[in-house]
């Protein structure tokens, strides 16, 4: 894939952006698949980071009017005392956010960016533990204010967090915030305070079906067979074609592959109970979107292992 037939597809650049760079070959070689891409846009972003923000906008300007509530907090750097009921939720948060610097101190960006995905994943507990519904709001309006009060602090901080991986991203947020841009904070805070009015809810990002995936993978397999049927894909639909296995290598396996294919088949097991609980009505959205996204790192590590293991061979 090159720039211009990236292009061509239509998905906002930012979400190539996170792709690639979540994919960046720091400490491995990297590999790209249209299978892992959509999973990227689809269960990643869209589910745990486009998720935590869009329901908190969204819900302050359906339930306040698009201002800020006024809670019980004080403007600056929030409690982590214990009698605080988020305190370990702003201690988590306030460790991240030091994590966050070290990486792009760095330059592990791809280990920044994972990080990023823990705040925001955080930030979507954060409002499940909290309760944050209209029962919420009925009964304990006070705690509500607060809830929503630090969460909007929070898509504050991812806003400039992201910003070097996604800038498009990050200005979205800043409009939806109706807020000016920032320095990166060394802990989490009232920086929004009660009064301010937000913009306009917008969805940050867009879900990419199976059948655009497929047709861009005909079409970009780089020749003019490849073509005639991406445009043959487009015109009619059809069930999406079984994936071929790959190869298996030939030769022993080395021991450090033989590691990393149990943790394959153990964070297989995690990702397939998450599925599970989600089927039975748990909202476990973004602890399957990092599971998945442990996965897929661990396959792509095992796949590179053995790589290595069937060139010694």
């Amino acid at each position: 894939m090159f720039g211009p037939a990236a292009r061509e597809t239509g998905v906002s650049p930012d979400v190539w952006r996170f792709y690639l760079l979540s994919i960046r070959p720091e400490n491995s070689d990297a590999m790209f698949s249209w299978a892992d891409f959509g999973v990227a846009n689809n269960n990643i972003l869209l589910k745990n980071f486009g998720n935590f923000v869009n329901r908190v906008v969204k819900f302050t300007a359906a339930k306040f009017n698009s201002v800020i509530p006024k809670s019980s907090d004080a403007p600056g750097a929030l409690s982590t005392e214990s009698s605080d009921p988020d305190a370990e939720f702003i201690k988590e948060i306030n460790t991240l956010i030091k994590e966050y610097g070290e990486k792009m101190d760095d330059v592990h960006l791809r280990d920044g960016l994972e990080t990023i995905l823990r705040i925001s994943g955080r930030g979507n507990q954060y409002l499940q533990d909290a309760g944050l519904n209209n029962a919420l709001l009925d009964n304990q309006p006070e705690r509500c204010a607060q809830v929503i009060s630090r969460a909007l602090n929070l898509i504050y901080v991812l806003s400039v967090l992201i910003e070097p991986y996604m800038p498009n991203t990050a200005a979205s947020i800043l409009k939806q915030l109706n807020a000016p841009s920032r320095a990166v904070p060394d802990v989490l805070a009232l920086d929004l305070l009660a009064g301010h009015t937000i913009g306009t809810p917008e969805l940050l990002f867009k879900p990419i079906d199976d059948k655009s995936l497929e047709a861009w993978k005909i079409k970009f397999g780089g020749n003019a067979e490849s073509a005639a049927a991406a445009a043959a894909a487009e015109k009619k639909p059809k069930k999406s074609a079984p994936k071929k296995a790959a190869a298996a290598p030939t030769g022993p396996k080395s021991a450090e592959a033989l590691e990393i294919e149990a943790k394959v088949t153990t964070q297989g097991d995690v990702v397939r109970s998450l599925k599970e609980k989600k089927k039975a009505g748990e909202s476990v959205d973004a602890e399957l979107a990092a599971a998945v996204q442990d996965l897929l790192k661990l396959k792509s590590d095992l796949e590179t292992e053995l790589e290595k293991s069937a060139g010694t061979a």
